[in-house]
């Protein structure tokens, strides 16, 4: 059983990952009901599976738990065909909004929506490393023990923390948030505030390695190509919460916040739900606030890896009643349009009566993977737009996230040392906890 307590353990953890194999079924699923064939996928959906080639391919297994969600696919299809639901031509406005959508879109884009993983490797350690936890996990609740006693390898992690990837957000700041600051008009201003952040989307997307968990107490610091500099530390460790400040050059506006996040499993897919708040606050006074819609990552254990956001994201100018909703994900199932469309509302609203329905003033379109358009007014063009780089300050504190000796070893490749650097530095990060629980409480 692998517990993961020491940096002894550092070389098993590695030889455990690199001995599981990456086909779920074998690793995470051994213990269900044994697999069958079935045929090639291009088979149609109401045929039963013959457990034989079709021709078109070779001989695939599907898992206990795959035939399952098969069955249930070809049901929920069937009934869509009875019903008049599938097969049914696109409107006039839908082809023309899928003309649009396709001609401003980021490359790494699929065609379903969402972006795609490029690296087949990536892919194929993501899913020994998952088959490995999640049978590990199993394993662990059927004897009585604690899930949170499995560590994640680190081969399934890329050499950077979760406050380096956060820092990419800010790489559009330097041309919308100026633009936000010196308007007078609160809906102009939201306009702004809104592209600025959408664009930003696509920044963070597309990371199918898992970033490295920042230890508490642990800064970054990033200077922007305008002048801004960004200011982030990881205050909290359970629930792991990373802070942030971004401060211009001029002063006009400052971006601050925090984010927390958990993860969640469906039928091959995982969900991200980030918590938190962002806020912008300008210096004359007023400010807008936005929280965050949901990561989805689909067929982690089987298909193409695919990432798309999902759900409501809320901005909220409080002080003069104005705010932005935005629902991602084709909300409104527009045939044949992809994943990564979202429209939404820019609206008044009674900010001491915020559960009543507001007045809509602006509409608002796009894809976070290309553009964002009110009133088909574009403000945001994955095509035009360029981000400012990054670079790192001349003085960074010793508690920076580019001083780690894990993050150091994995950038080099070695697993075996990377692996145990983490290890030491989590039961470093356990024990001063239940130092300051010994002195001050668990709360």
């Amino acid at each position: 059983m692998l517990q993961f307590r020491s940096a002894s353990d550092a070389d098993d953890i590695c030889k455990a990952v690199e001995a599981v194999s990456d086909d779920m079924a074998a690793a995470a699923l051994q213990d269900l009901p044994q697999e069958d064939f079935y045929g090639d996928e291009g088979n149609s959906d109401d045929e039963e599976d013959s457990g034989t080639p079709t021709g078109k391919g070779e001989k695939k297994k599907r898992s206990w738990l795959g035939k399952v969600g098969k069955g249930l696919y070809r049901r929920s299809v069937n009934l869509a065909k009875s019903s008049g639901l599938v097969d049914t031509p696109a409107s006039k406005e839908d082809q023309d909004l899928l003309a649009a959508v396709l001609s401003c879109r980021s490359p790494f884009a699929v065609k379903a929506g969402g972006v795609g993983i490029q690296n087949p490797e990536h892919a194929k350690a993501c899913r020994s490393v998952l088959s490995l936890m999640i049978s590990q996990m199993g394993r662990n609740l059927l004897s009585g023990g604690n899930v949170m006693n499995v560590s994640f390898p680190i081969q399934c992690c890329q050499p950077r923390t979760v406050l380096e990837i956060g820092a990419q957000m800010g790489q559009f700041t330097h041309i919308y948030l100026p633009r936000a600051a010196a308007t007078k008009d609160p809906v102009e201003r939201m306009k702004n505030v809104v592209a600025c952040f959408v664009a930003a989307m696509p920044l963070t997307s597309g990371n199918f390695l898992k970033p490295l968990n920042p230890i508490l107490g642990e800064t970054l610091q990033v200077d922007y190509g305008d002048g801004s500099k960004l200011y982030m530390e990881q205050t909290c460790h359970h629930p792991p919460v990373s802070s942030f400040c971004l401060v211009p050059p001029s002063q006009s506006y400052t971006v601050s916040g925090y984010q927390t996040f958990n993860v969640g499993w469906g039928y091959n897919k995982m969900f991200l739900t980030n918590q938190g708040v962002r806020t912008v606050t300008f210096s004359d006074g007023s400010s807008i606030s936005l929280d965050f819609p949901q990561d989805r990552w689909i067929n982690v254990f089987w298909g193409d890896m695919v990432h798309q956001t999902i759900g409501t994201q809320t901005f909220t100018d409080e002080k003069n009643g104005i705010r932005c909703r935005l629902e991602f994900g084709n909300p409104s199932n527009r045939k044949g349009i992809p994943n990564d469309f979202f429209e939404g509302v820019i609206e008044q609203f009674d900010s001491k009566n915020p559960d009543a329905p507001g007045t809509a003033l602006h509409q608002v379109q796009g894809s976070w993977l290309g553009f964002v358009d009110f009133d088909k007014t574009r403000y945001w063009d994955i095509r035009t737009t360029e981000k400012t780089p990054m670079s790192v300050p001349a003085d960074m504190l010793k508690s920076d996230s580019r001083h780690r000796t894990d993050r150091k070893f994995l950038e080099a490749k070695d697993f075996k040392k990377a692996q145990a650097e983490k290890i030491r530095l989590e039961e470093n990060q356990r024990h001063e906890r239940r130092l300051r629980e010994a002195v001050h409480g668990k709360h």
